[in-house]
């Protein structure tokens, strides 16, 4: 498994083993995480090979659409009213936009596309044995003292990071004509394994969503590609979506996750104390009513929380409770920036369906994309940490065009 590549230029080798180490770290700790960043964009700098490649990348619609994205939120800072160390913190916690075009200037070509796949299925499959390992000997993961079985950062992310190793594992084991039959026996079984533990141990409720959504993904990914219905893949992802889904109804934390969350979304009127998703309702029915006030341009960037804190001052019970974060993205990014800011940011997701990466990788991208778009109607997971930081990398690594980087390396 190589991600350096002959006649390359080394700072290009370097470049990607960096973005492997920030997806590794992403499962592990925000510091190193960083650290990894930090080295990524020296190396860039540092390198005129790079910085060509990067010039090169700006050309491509997913490229164009997160910047205009990050362009919408320093505009939104302006009118926000926020000082200037508060605004340079907003800046910075988006920062996690820029590793996309990042991540289309390094990864030019199959090849490497593949072996940061490895190495991301590599590291999510250690971590899944090392949660079973937990289980079996009912021993803690360090740093993770009050839950069993989760040995990356929390259960969510860990749901979400082993989804997608899933559908990355479940995906090259279709492949037929390029990889042997052993190689995709091995992936089947990784991928059988990754499922059943979001099932059976990661009890987060994105994990379940982004691994259904995947499992859809597979199949239309195969047919499309394919220009026809062809039995196979058909017959194999639709095996992929019953494991998913049998497994999620016989595993009683999955299936008690799922119910409760119908229950409390349904009842949240009758709930005398606060629920998980009952209280979303009300965080969604008052975040619709404070856009309804600033429907264009919204209330500016990082200021939600203090808009938010005013509106349901007025109201009283568990309507009045206080939050950060809608626990939706759309309505997040509609309310600080509003619809205008909206329009932009799905402008900017619907970018990737032009973008002209290669079978699998084009699949794996919008599918990983379709699933974070699905998780985030509940969360904000292109805006918080791990899970930020995760999509525009992969958005950018999958989705990269491979025809434009591969004539400017050559032409190097």
């Amino acid at each position: 498994m190589h991600i350096f590549v002959k006649n390359l230029p080394p700072s290009l080798s370097i470049g990607r083993w960096l973005i492997a180490a920030i997806i590794v770290a992403l499962m592990l700790s925000p510091p190193i995480t960083n650290l990894a960043e930090f080295l990524l964009i020296l190396t860039i700098v540092l390198s005129p090979q790079l910085r060509q490649h990067l010039s090169s990348s700006w050309k491509q619609p997913i490229v164009i659409g997160a910047l205009a994205f990050y362009a919408t939120i320093t505009i939104g800072v302006l009118y926000s009213g926020s000082d200037y160390i508060n605004g340079l913190d907003i800046l910075s916690s988006w920062r996690k936009i820029l590793l996309l075009p990042l991540a289309v200037a390094l990864f030019n070509d199959k090849r490497a596309k593949f072996n940061l796949l490895m190495v991301f299925i590599t590291a999510a499959c250690f971590f899944c044995f090392l949660s079973y390992l937990g289980i079996i000997n009912h021993t803690y993961f360090p740093l993770r003292e009050h839950a069993l079985g989760i040995t990356v950062r929390n259960h969510a992310t860990q749901g979400m990071m082993f989804a997608v190793a899933a559908f990355a594992s479940a995906t090259l084991a279709m492949d037929i004509k390029n990889l042997s039959a052993r190689f995709r026996l091995v992936m089947a079984i990784l991928s059988l394994l990754l499922i059943i533990n979001i099932a059976f141990i990661s009890n987060g409720r994105s994990g379940y969503i982004a691994l259904i959504i995947c499992g859809i993904a597979l199949v239309l990914g195969q047919i499309i590609s394919s220009n026809r219905i062809a039995i196979k893949p058909i017959r194999v992802g639709i095996i992929f979506i019953a494991l998913v889904v049998a497994s999620l109804a016989l595993a009683p934390q999955s299936r008690q996750r799922i119910t409760q969350a119908i229950d409390e979304a349904v009842r949240y009127e009758q709930a005398s104390e606060v629920t998980s998703m009952g209280i979303r309702v009300y965080f969604w029915k008052n975040t619709l009513e404070m856009i309804k006030e600033k429907p264009l341009l919204g209330y500016g960037a990082g200021t939600f929380e203090s808009v938010y804190r005013e509106h349901v001052s007025k109201k009283s019970g568990i309507a009045a409770t206080i939050t950060s974060d809608p626990h939706n993205q759309f309505l997040n990014i509609a309310t600080e920036y509003g619809l205008f800011g909206l329009l932009v940011f799905c402008t900017f997701l619907a970018s990737s369906l032009r973008q002209r990466a290669s079978a699998p990788y084009r699949m794996l991208g919008l599918g990983v994309l379709s699933a974070w778009m699905g998780t985030s109607l509940a969360n904000s997971h292109f805006s918080t940490f791990s899970e930020g930081v995760f999509i525009y990398i992969w958005l950018g690594a999958m989705l990269a065009n491979e025809r434009i980087l591969k004539s400017n390396t050559e032409n190097n």
